[in-house]
C-alpha cells in the first residue's frame, strides 16, 4: 500500500509538470531573431546620460537650429525608452499568463491529490489531517488570488493593461509629434514615459478596472492608430506641407510671445488671415494667444484630414510667413 501511494504521488507530479511545461511552450511562436536581439533596442545607460546632456545643451543655446536639434533628440530618446518598455512588457505579459496558469493548475492538482489520498487511506486520524490540509490549502490559494489579483482573471488584467498602455502611448506619440521643446520638454516626456511604464503593471490595471470599467481596448486602439497614422502623411508633398505649417506656426508663436509689440500685432494679423483663408473664422476679439490656439487646433485637425491639410497649407503659403 505504501509503495502504491508513493507511485501515485510520483505519477501525479510528473503529469502536472508535463502539463505545465507543455502549456508554457505553446503560448507563443518563436520570436524572430531580428526582434529578439537586445542590441537592437536596448538603450545603454551611459548613452542615455550623454543624450540628455546634449539635449540640455541644445536647449540652453536657444537658437532655432539648436532647438530643432533638441526636439529631434528628445523624440529619439523617448522612442528608444518606449522600445525598452515595450520589450519588458511583452516578456512580463507572457510570464504573467504562463505562471498564473501554472499556479492555478498546480493548485487544482494539489487539491485533487489531497482529495484522492483522503479516499485511499483507512485511518480516521489521517483522513482528518488530509481533509483539513486540503481545506487550508484551498483557503490559502483563495486568499492569495484575492489579495494579489483581486480574483480577476489574467485575461481581464492583461486586457486592461493593453488598453491603458495604448492610451498613454497615443498621448506620447501625439505630444512628440505636435509640440516643441518649449511646450513639451524632455522632463515632461519623461513623466509620460513613466506613466506609460506603470500602465503595464498589475496594480495599475486593477485600479483602472475598478475606477474605469467602461474603458474599451478598441477605443484605445483607435486613438493609437490615429496618432501613428498622423506621423506618416501619405505623400512626400503632404509631409512637406506639414513641415511648412509647423515652421510658420513656430515663427508666429515666437513673435506673439516676444517683447516687440509691433511684431506681436503683425503676427496676430497674419494668424487671422491664415485662419480666415482656411475657412476657420476666429472671433472678433481674439488676441494673439487665442489665435495661436485656433491654429494649433486647425493643425491637429489637419493631421488626419488631407483636405484640411491642403487648405491650411494654401492659407499659410498665401500669408507669406517669413
Amino acid at each position: 500500500m505504501r509503495y502504491r501511494h508513493a507511485l501515485m504521488r510520483l505519477s501525479c507530479g510528473l503529469l502536472v509538470a508535463g502539463l505545465v511545461c507543455s502549456c508554457k511552450s505553446n503560448l507563443a511562436p518563436k520570436m524572430p531573431k531580428e526582434l529578439g536581439a537586445p542590441s537592437v533596442y536596448l538603450y545603454p545607460k551611459d548613452q542615455f546620460k550623454d543624450d540628455v546632456e546634449k539635449y540640455r545643451a541644445f536647449v540652453a543655446a536657444g537658437t532655432p537650429d539648436a532647438l530643432d536639434k533638441a526636439r529631434a533628440l528628445r523624440n529619439q530618446m523617448a522612442y528608444r525608452v518606449m522600445a525598452d518598455v515595450e520589450d519588458g512588457y511583452g516578456r512580463f505579459e507572457m510570464k504573467l499568463t504562463s505562471e498564473r496558469a501554472a499556479q492555478s493548475t498546480l493548485a487544482d492538482a494539489t487539491v485533487l491529490g489531497l482529495t484522492a489520498a483522503t479516499g485511499l487511506v483507512t485511518g480516521t486520524d489521517v483522513k482528518d489531517i488530509l481533509a483539513a490540509t486540503s481545506t487550508a490549502f484551498q483557503g490559502t490559494w483563495t486568499s492569495y488570488d484575492k489579495n494579489f489579483f483581486e480574483q480577476k482573471t489574467a485575461q481581464a488584467i492583461i486586457s486592461q493593461m493593453r488598453a491603458t498602455r495604448k492610451t498613454r502611448q497615443a498621448q506620447l506619440i501625439t505630444n512628440l509629434d505636435t509640440r516643441d521643446v518649449t511646450s513639451y520638454p524632455w522632463d515632461a516626456a519623461w513623466l509620460d514615459l513613466v506613466q506609460f511604464y506603470y500602465a503595464g503593471t498589475v496594480p495599475s490595471a486593477l485600479v483602472e478596472i475598478s475606477s474605469n470599467a467602461g474603458t474599451q481596448d478598441a477605443q484605445a486602439t483607435t486613438k493609437l492608430n490615429n496618432a501613428v497614422a498622423a506621423l506618416t502623411p501619405r505623400t512626400p508633398a503632404q509631409a512637406q506641407e506639414t513641415v511648412d505649417i509647423r515652421a510658420a506656426y513656430e515663427k508666429l508663436a515666437a513673435a506673439v510671445n516676444g517683447t516687440d509689440t509691433t511684431k506681436a500685432n503683425d503676427a496676430a494679423t497674419t494668424l487671422r488671415k491664415i485662419l480666415t483663408a482656411a475657412d476657420l473664422t476666429p472671433a472678433a476679439g481674439e488676441d494673439g494667444a487665442a489665435l495661436l490656439a485656433d491654429l494649433r487646433k486647425a493643425m491637429a485637425d489637419a493631421r488626419t484630414d488631407n483636405d484640411k491639410l491642403a487648405k491650411l497649407s494654401q492659407a499659410v503659403a498665401a500669408a507669406g510667413v517669413q
